[in-house]
């Protein structure tokens, strides 16, 4: 008995403690900010009174009632919200004010805005392809076949690629690589637009003719006249309605009556904006060519456009491992200017040719190549041989300088003066550093003398000249150092050194001037490295 009432009694402390420790529990989180403020105020105004309310429950309940009172006879001031966390700003490295005060201006960027295309009469939307008519308007007869053009716009934005082939109607290699190149393309996976007209001159695709109905060359009627000649007309026509449209051109091309090229492009390389995009096309040579009179190439870089020619094969026939080449070429540029998403690799390095010369047959015959397109040959080897069949005289013909074939003539018969090699001297980018820049003055140089400005161009030079050296030179003595430019780009490297002794007399005059520019000799020495015999030949070019 006792031990019960004893386990009671000890149950009963046990609860009653539990229940004193709950109620202070509960009462911890429910008293208001007021009081809170009042007690922390009170407690520090007199910190006798704090101890005593610990002691004492009745007395801190007396003082809890009378701060109610006070409080409620005053208007309750609002709750203060916590302090916002204040933006974390980048820290970067520098002048930090100049750093957030550029962020702080700085906009975000827009989305450049990709619409329709327009071309031919017809509005393709992002993301679609289409085969559009062109009228040309040069058949014979008053009848009219439209020429398929094909425009393949992307889902996104980017540049605008034209690719033509069949300028002459003879050339079929460059009209199966745009329709390779076409066939792999999707408007989801391509950004930008390509523009294909694999046929230009169809109506002699169909008589297998290199040129116009009217005889005529249409890659010499550039940019063309509304009011002229039948290939003047499709000119203007083609020129005016597809090409103007376009941010780039690459014109397909083959060699013509029977001659053959190794896969290569031809670009002015000269000209900034067409140099970069010679150097998009991975592996294949690349020619340095002046655009000719009157052709495409010409007309549209001359119109903002930049503009290659790509040689591949010869005419009439489809020379498919060639063919193959320059479809990887024509991916690999639309790689490089981000309008595919895929890249395609080249096992060596773009070779460039800044000098090329043909060869021609001294007497006519029968000729046999002995050597294949792209071969490198040394001087003095054989190339081919060209055979009488009367007489049975036989003509060997040999490189004359270390060269890469580019072009040849296929076994044939030639007549005395046909071109039958094009020899090209390979110099890589590498090789070119300290040359290139001279050699394309030389080119350039040729160039205008090509265009009639020559003479214009000799009479500034001279005249400059004359007043730099009037307090130093006689004017005859000025006169022997400015030769023209037809006789500086015809010395070779061994006729350097007795000209310039026959031109310079020793003075002290020109001692002074040498002195002065010592730059003169070397690059005298570099703008005669090309004979005038190597440089490109314009009638020559483009097929």
């Amino acid at each position: 008995m006792s031990r019960s009432l004893i386990l009671v009694l000890l149950w009963f402390c046990f609860s009653v403690s539990a229940t004193e420790q709950a109620d202070q529990y509960e009462e911890a989180p429910s008293p208001k900010r007021s009081d809170i403020e009042g007690t922390t105020t009170e407690s520090s105004e007199q910190p006798a009174e704090v101890s005593s309310n610990v002691t004492e429950p009745n007395a801190e309940a007396d003082s809890v009632e009378a701060e109610e009172a006070a409080s409620a006879s005053q208007p309750q001031a609002e709750p203060a919200l916590p302090d916002q966390p204040k933006p974390i700003i980048p820290i970067v490295a520098g002048n930090t004010d100049q750093a957030n005060a550029s962020q702080a201006t700085e906009e975000p960027p827009q989305e450049e805005v990709w619409g329709p295309l327009s071309l031919l009469n017809t509005e393709l939307s992002p993301n679609s392809s289409a085969t559009l008519d062109w009228y040309s308007g040069h058949l014979p007869g008053g009848f009219e076949v439209a020429t398929p053009v094909i425009a393949i716009h992307g889902s996104e934005p980017g540049p605008r690629v034209c690719i033509t082939a069949a300028i002459h109607g003879d050339e079929l290699n460059g009209v199966e690589i745009a329709r390779r190149v076409v066939k792999g393309l999707s408007p989801e996976n391509l950004k930008g637009t390509v523009i294909s007209v694999p046929v230009v001159n169809i109506d002699g695709l169909w008589r297998q003719d290199r040129y116009m109905s009217d005889r005529r060359d249409l890659n010499r009627a550039f940019p063309g006249s509304p009011n002229s000649s039948t290939a003047s007309r499709v000119a203007y026509s083609l020129f005016n309605s597809i090409i103007l449209h376009c941010d780039s051109l690459v014109d397909l091309h083959s060699g013509s009556m029977f001659r053959e090229n190794l896969t290569q492009l031809r670009a002015d390389l000269t000209i900034p904006e067409v140099a970069d995009v010679a150097k998009q096309f991975g592996a294949i040579s690349v020619l340095q060519s002046i655009a000719p009179s009157g052709s495409l190439r010409g007309a549209a870089t001359a119109a903002g456009i930049p503009a290659v020619v790509m040689e591949v094969g010869g005419p009439y026939t489809v020379d498919e491992k060639q063919v193959e080449t320059g479809v990887k070429a024509v991916q690999s540029y639309l790689s490089s200017v981000n309008m595919l998403p895929r890249s395609f690799f080249w096992s060596s390095p773009q070779p460039v040719f800044y000098a090329s010369q043909w060869l021609r047959a001294r007497d006519g015959g029968i000729l046999l190549n002995k050597v294949d397109l792209g071969t490198r040959v040394n001087k003095g080897q054989l190339l081919g041989t060209i055979s009488n069949p009367i007489t049975d005289d036989e003509e060997q013909v040999l490189a004359p300088f270390n060269a890469v074939v580019l072009g040849r003539a296929q076994n044939q018969v030639v007549s005395a003066g046909f071109a039958i090699y094009n020899l090209g001297e390979r110099r890589s980018i590498e090789d070119l550093e300290q040359q290139g820049e001279q050699i394309k003055k030389q080119v350039a140089a040729q160039t205008v003398e090509q265009l009639g400005l020559s003479e214009t161009k000799e009479e500034e030079t001279n005249s400059e000249q004359a007043t730099s050296d009037a307090d130093l030179a006689q004017p005859n003595q000025v006169e022997q150092q400015t030769p023209s430019t037809e006789e500086t780009s015809g010395k070779s490297l061994e006729q350097a050194p007795a000209t310039s002794n026959e031109t310079q007399p020793n003075s002290q005059a020109q001692d002074e001037t040498q002195a002065q520019n010592t730059e003169a000799p070397a690059q005298q020495e570099l703008i005669e490295l090309i004979p005038e015999e190597r440089m490109p030949q314009p009638e020559d070019e483009d097929g």
